[in-house]
């Protein structure tokens, strides 16, 4: 009897650590589309600046201000995506610590 308790018990465990990956997937998946969204628009401010200064349609003060927003969004972009992984690394160090503990007899 005591071996299948065991048994649920690891199989509920496994399942918690499925879940959990899981979870940590989707918010990859979700800090990566902000971090695309972020350099396209990096990209297309700085293409617009840069087309619309040598054509002759802004001037100066507008190019920076044009550079100055794309730098932003990138910036917008990439820091939510840099802590994000951060997180899921600090969540799957724990969660490898913990099978390491089981493994050992320890809880």
């Amino acid at each position: 009897m005591k071996a299948k308790s065991q048994q649920e018990r690891s199989f509920i465990e496994e399942k918690i650590i499925d879940v959990q990956l899981e979870k940590s997937r989707l918010n990859r998946e979700k800090s990566i589309n902000l971090l695309n969204k972020g350099v396209l628009l990096y990209f297309s401010f700085t293409f617009l600046a840069i087309v619309g200064f040598v054509n002759g349609y802004i001037n100066h003060n507008f190019l920076n201000i044009l550079i100055t927003m794309g730098l932003c969004t990138l910036l917008i972009g990439t820091v939510p995506y840099l802590y994000n992984m951060r997180n899921e690394e600090k969540s799957l160090d724990n969660i490898y610590e913990n099978l390491k503990k089981m493994e050992r007899g320890e809880k």
